[in-house]
């Protein structure tokens, strides 16, 4: 009966991450999330055996886990998303402890391969015209918004599937391990098909790193035995590989560069406890503000403005980690893995691999792949600590019991995204009256996502009530490196011929990200209703001379406008 649990509550919780629903205002990723928080309450009261054995990494990531808490509670950041996710992640490493004590990780296994099947399966589906993807810009995502994280997410599978393949089976038949050996090649085959229409390179690299872990000894020994001329034109072609995959997408490759030179930049203003776990976007928007403010972005052309973005992540997970708990929280999270993957056994390699794509990508922002590297994680061998056995239940049940509050309270908010997503369409056709109204109604639900408070604030812009607007927009630009969040704080100032105050707001925004021109007009056309001629010739001209990064019949339409201005 365990068994069946096991792998059933695997598949479920897999499940619930593949499900493509659209009913909820953020489609796929607000899914996820709602799925996450339910399949982990779930599967917490159905395992309420604690692990009997307890070992070091368990305590340092219980550590890390209280650090956790009390940080989110002293930056007031306990109703974010970032940090619901993470204290499911927490639980969800408790869980699969339990079944590493219950010896059902072979069952869980099997559950993995076969959602790397599935993933395959619709990736290949998608590639051949029979499906459609989920994002218009990519013809594969699989059941993901994006080819990256799926890329990802098969890379770990298949790390899996080959280190199965190569621990083989005992005897054919229907026993557990001649089934994982089949499925395993199963998955093997699939993801090793689907994870080249995805182009996720960190996927790629990820995936080398892992099977190169798995078969370390085997190439230790090749090495030893190969002559010298050999290992040089290995060394060559690793780098000639690593001059492709750069080549491939430079430009996504320079910025992310970029992003991680502002990551460090923000990491320097807190580098002992960090920004707080929902700090990550107002850090870096401020990063990357001061960055071209200094190169003095208005009037120089800098190279670094044509990669520039609103960036949601640090494409980089252990930077990012540094950046959102500080110095503190990066030792703790480097004890944690530094107790589980020393002693490298088949998962741990495919938590490295993950832990490798994580150098240059978001995967742990993806419910599906933590679960993967989570899961991996618990099952890797680890030193004992002594603990008294009634200390050790405080422990883990302190993680379950507080993991079940939080996600039981927060799931209770699914059914206001569901509203958000009916009262969208008033704002999508521009019905500000009426949206701004049940906007009103859901602020005391939804006033923690940037989303919300950008269309609520917009609303209020178009209303009329430009102060109120003001107050919700300076509560959304701490949740998001948005610049149009400027932009309309800087509308409602100019309203209120606040004109000093709206100049600011335009050239945060445009500083922000200087490959944006629409800042610019906005100080051209704030100049004007000012009657400085002087201004608005100044800004008009600068404006004229930006090339944005997009070229678009509105770009074209507010130049032609300035230029009419300029005539007159």
């Amino acid at each position: 009966m365990g068994r069946i649990v096991v792998f059933l509550g695997m598949c479920l919780l897999l499940a619930g991450q593949f499900e493509e629903s659209r009913e909820l205002y953020g489609g796929i990723d607000t899914e996820n999330y709602f799925a996450l928080l339910l399949g982990t309450a779930a599967v917490i009261v159905c395992f309420v055996k604690v692990p009997g054995k307890l070992y070091a990494g368990d305590v340092v990531g219980f550590g890390l886990f209280v650090y956790l808490l009390v940080h989110a509670g002293v930056a007031g950041a306990t109703q974010s998303r970032e940090f619901y996710l993470s204290i499911s992640y927490f639980a969800l490493y408790a869980v699969f402890r339990t079944v590493r004590e219950m010896r059902m990780t072979n069952y869980a296994s099997l559950a993995l391969m076969a959602a790397g099947i599935y993933q395959s399966y619709l990736v290949l589906e998608q590639l051949l015209g029979h499906g459609v993807s989920n994002h218009y810009r990519f013809a594969v995502t699989g059941s993901f918004y994006n080819p990256g994280p799926c890329g990802i997410f098969l890379a770990g599978i298949f790390v899996l599937s080959v280190a199965m393949v190569r621990k083989g089976y005992r005897k054919a038949g229907m026993n557990v391990m001649f089934v994982r050996y089949v499925t395993a090649w199963a998955a093997l085959s699939g993801t090793w098909t689907a994870m080249v229409p995805t182009m996720s390179r960190a996927g790629w690299i990820g995936a080398a790193a892992g099977v190169a872990l798995l078969y370390r000894k085997e190439i230790r020994k090749a090495l030893g035995k190969c002559r010298h001329w050999i290992a040089v034109a290995g060394v060559v072609a690793l780098v000639g590989v690593a001059a492709v995959v750069y080549l491939l997408k430079k430009d996504s490759a320079d910025g992310r560069l970029f992003i991680w030179r502002n990551v460090v930049a923000a990491c320097e203003e807190a580098p002992v406890f960090g920004v707080g776990i929902d700090g990550f976007e107002r850090a870096y928007a401020e990063a990357q503000h001061d960055f071209f403010q200094k190169k003095n972005a208005l009037e120089q052309d800098v190279r670094q403005a044509e990669v520039a973005g609103v960036v949601e992540s640090a494409f980089n997970e252990p930077l990012a980690l540094l950046l959102l708990l500080g110095g503190v929280g990066g030792m703790l999270g480097i004890s944690v893995l530094f107790f589980k993957l020393r002693r490298l056994n088949e998962y741990g390699c495919v938590a490295s691999a993950l832990l490798v794509a994580s150098l240059f990508s978001y995967p742990f922002y993806v419910p599906a792949i933590s679960m993967v590297f989570v899961f991996a994680l618990a099952q890797c061998p680890d030193r004992p600590f002594r603990m008294n056995r009634k200390a050790n239940r405080v422990m883990w049940g302190t993680v379950g019991m507080v993991a079940l509050f939080f996600n039981c309270r927060e799931y209770g908010k699914r059914e206001a995204y569901r509203e958000w997503k009916e009262v969208s369409v008033l704002y999508s056709v521009e019905n500000f009256q009426e949206a701004s109204e049940e906007y009103a109604r859901l602020y005391s639900t939804l006033h923690h996502d940037h989303r919300f408070l950008f269309e609520y604030g917009r609303c209020l812009n178009k209303t009329g009530e430009y102060e109120m607007s003001n107050a919700v927009l300076k509560e959304g630009i701490r949740h998001s490196a948005d610049p149009m969040f400027w932009n309309v704080m800087g509308n409602n100032y100019l309203a209120m011929k606040q004109y000093s105050l709206c100049e600011k707001a335009y050239l945060r925004a445009y500083h922000t990200c200087p490959n944006r021109i629409y800042p610019l007009y906005l100080l051209v056309k704030m100049s004007c209703e000012q009657g400085d001629s002087t201004k608005m010739r100044h800004y008009a001209q600068i404006m004229l001379d930006k090339q944005p990064k997009v070229i678009s019949p509105a770009v074209e339409e507010m130049k032609e406008e300035v230029r009419k201005m300029l005539d007159e």
